[in-house]
């Protein structure tokens, strides 16, 4: 079933160990939560070398043994900073396919989750969209001291090579997603005799993380482009390309600020201030297809005037504050300021790092990152966060040996921004007997975030050791692209049967609805707990955790144009009834029933509206038509909480 249709059906809507150190054996112990597994900690030296004393505490899960699973597959999560073990039951999920003669194993990495999470408030309170402050990495990075060195990527597979002796495997088969991807890449790279194969989901590049994030930007044009294919942007944007360069351009001159709804319904002051702000909002679209659907829209509305459709965007984008656990932000910053290659190294005195730093994009061409500036691509950079990382580290380089000849299965979604689908062509280049699996409309993740099952087709035979052939032909992920928010009633075309002003109204209305749903997804997929907030223009909505519920409060799509109501979630009773404020004398009550049918009284006269089938809020003929209203199922809703829990890659 594709995106689309399950748009409709909702609401339209991861060196040799030293021969010093010899591995321990694991003694397992039940775990808290994952009942299929048995978890156990493995300790290693924090410096394989002694230099610098200390100890470090795996947390590993080990699935029970099974029937005819006699070799071992490690997951691996992203970040850099992730944990994997309180995700166990969910890597299962995802990876059933390929689990038939594997048992699954999981490790918190280093620095992360139950693995000595590194922590540092100043660095861990600081969101998706806020500035990195060198003054407070370079605070952390002195108060972790002379331990900073080894929280490299390279520290981790030594760790992993460990745990494969501990486990008395003979050789293990790895999976990793986004950043996982390097961490499997790296231990093959060092240890290619003890590597099995590779399933690598959103790959990172075959050098790693760009300092300057220059694979995104090179592949942004063709995303946007990708993703307005076939008039599916119609409704929203003529030429997404040409509206972001509008936008970037206005962005270099001055903030874009303006006024929305906060989670109360207040009117709130909010800016996005800069193009780095900007591209960080759309790179957010990778895990959040509802938001990403809306991008194309937002951004035409703003380059035109309209600031409120993308400035409620960065509430999605910045996303609500990680706890440790489930992110450790200091070990993100550890890890890239080891790994990353920068246009200067960490024996390089402050002042020429700046200089360095400020000049890393000389040798690029504009066309590489347009229609961002040079400025933004400077600022946004990995090479600016590690500025003041202390002077004269010398962590573990990432190794640059050849990748083994094993089979590998490399996944990359067509939307991905962050791991385009060009790190996976590049990288295919090195893995002689590797096959690469593209996924139309699909984002970063692919193997949570496919709903057509292609992708657990693709995996399900090359764990068989099959060619995986093309099961995602002719499938596709994508969410409708949706309308750019209309500004008045007037835009809205009337409802079939039902006269005047009060056609468009019921349009409008519908409109509003499918809004709020949409909004509710946005915002289970940004990660918040509580699934409520703003309007566009005024009031505000709030859903219950498991979907069953859909409240409305005054809630202002379209200005002049209030609705209100509750809404429930159930194939078979009616969804609900809202009341409407409407414009003068145009107020009164509409009752959604199971099939959307539409039955009620506007402006003192009853109306009646049954949607066709056509995909989510578009524009047709003279105006607008909104789709049949649906909140999303309680079914939907916990496998979407299940699937995208751990997608926290900043």
């Amino acid at each position: 079933m594709s995106r689309a249709v399950l748009l409709a059906l909702i609401g339209l809507l991861g060196f040799l160990v030293a021969g010093a150190h010899p591995a321990e054996a694991l003694t397992t112990h039940k775990c808290p939560k994952a009942t299929d597994f048995r978890c156990a900690t493995l300790s290693v030296p924090l410096d394989r070398s002694a230099k610098v004393p200390g100890t470090v505490h795996l947390s590993v899960a080990v699935e029970r043994p099974r029937k005819g699973a006699d070799g071992f597959l490690l997951a691996l999560s992203g970040g850099p900073g992730q944990p994997s073990v309180a995700f166990a039951d969910s890597f299962r999920a995802s990876l059933a396919p390929a689990l038939a003669h594997r048992r699954l194993v999981l490790l918190d990495q280093r620095g992360t989750g139950d693995s000595g999470a590194l922590r540092c408030g100043p660095l861990q309170a600081l969101g998706t969209l806020d500035v990195v402050n060198t003054r407070i990495v370079e605070s952390c990075a002195n108060a972790l001291g002379p331990a900073r060195q080894f929280y490299a990527t390279t520290d981790s597979a030594q760790d992993i090579e460990a745990l494969r002796q501990a486990l008395g495997a003979p050789k293990l088969e790895l999976m990793g997603v986004s950043y996982g991807t390097y961490v499997a890449v790296q231990y093959a790279r060092q240890f290619p005799a003890s590597t099995d194969g590779l399933i690598l989901d959103s790959v990172v590049g075959p050098d790693g993380i760009d300092a300057y994030f220059l694979d995104t930007l090179q592949r942004l044009p063709r995303v946007l482009a990708e993703q307005c294919a076939g008039a599916r942007c119609a409704a929203a944007t003529k030429d997404p390309v040409a509206d972001l360069g509008t936008l970037t351009r206005k962005l270099a001159q001055a903030p874009l600020r303006g006024t929305i709804p906060d989670l109360r319904g207040v009117p709130h002051e909010t800016a996005i201030h800069d193009e780095s702000e900007l591209l960080l909002i759309i790179m957010s679209g990778d895990l959040n297809p509802f938001m990403q659907a809306a991008l194309p829209g937002a951004i035409a509305a703003a380059g035109a005037g309209d600031a409120a459709p993308l400035l409620r965007m960065r509430r999605l984008a910045q996303g609500p504050a990680v706890p440790v656990r489930e992110l450790s932000a200091t070990l993100n910053v550890a890890t890239t300021c080891a790994d990353v290659k920068l246009p200067y190294t960490l024996l390089t005195p402050y002042p020429d790092r700046w200089t360095l730093w400020r000049h890393g994009v000389d040798g690029v061409p504009d066309s590489a990152f347009a229609p961002f500036s040079r400025a933004a691509v400077v600022d946004t950079s990995l090479a600016h966060d590690c500025l003041r990382w202390p002077l004269g580290d010398m962590p573990a380089a990432p190794s640059t040996a050849p990748l083994p000849d094993v089979p590998a299965l490399l996944l990359s979604g067509r939307l991905d921004t962050r791991t385009p689908l060009e790190n996976s062509k590049e990288l295919l280049g090195q893995l002689p007997h590797g096959q690469l699996l593209t996924v139309a409309g699909t984002g970063h993740d692919v193997l949570d975030s496919d709903i057509t099952g292609c992708a657990a087709r693709a995996l399900k035979r090359f764990a068989d050791g099959r060619e995986i052939g093309t099961p995602c032909a002719g499938k596709d992920n994508a969410v409708g692209v949706l309308a750019r928010p209309a500004k008045s009633i007037a835009a809205y075309r009337r409802a079939p049967g039902v006269a005047g002003d009060r056609g468009r109204l019921l349009f409008a209305a519908l409109d509003t609805i499918v809004d709020a749903q949409i909004s509710a997804l946005q915002t289970l997929y940004a990660g918040y707990t509580r699934l409520q907030g703003g309007g566009l223009r005024g009031g505000r909505f709030s859903a219950s955790s498991d979907g069953a519920h859909l409240r409305l409060h005054r809630y202002e799509l379209v200005p002049g144009l209030r609705v209100s109501g509750v809404l429930r979630a159930s194939e078979t009773e009616d969804a609900g009834t809202v009341t409407v404020d409407g414009p003068g004398r145009l107020d009164g009550t509409l009752r959604i029933s199971a099939k959307g049918t539409v039955t009620g009284r506007l402006g003192g006269r009853a109306v009646r509206y049954a949607p066709s089938t056509h995909g989510a809020t578009a524009a047709r003929g003279s105006g607008r038509v909104p789709a049949a209203v649906r909140i999303p199922s309680r079914a939907l809703i916990r496998r979407q909480l299940a699937l995208h829990r751990r997608d926290l890659d900043p």
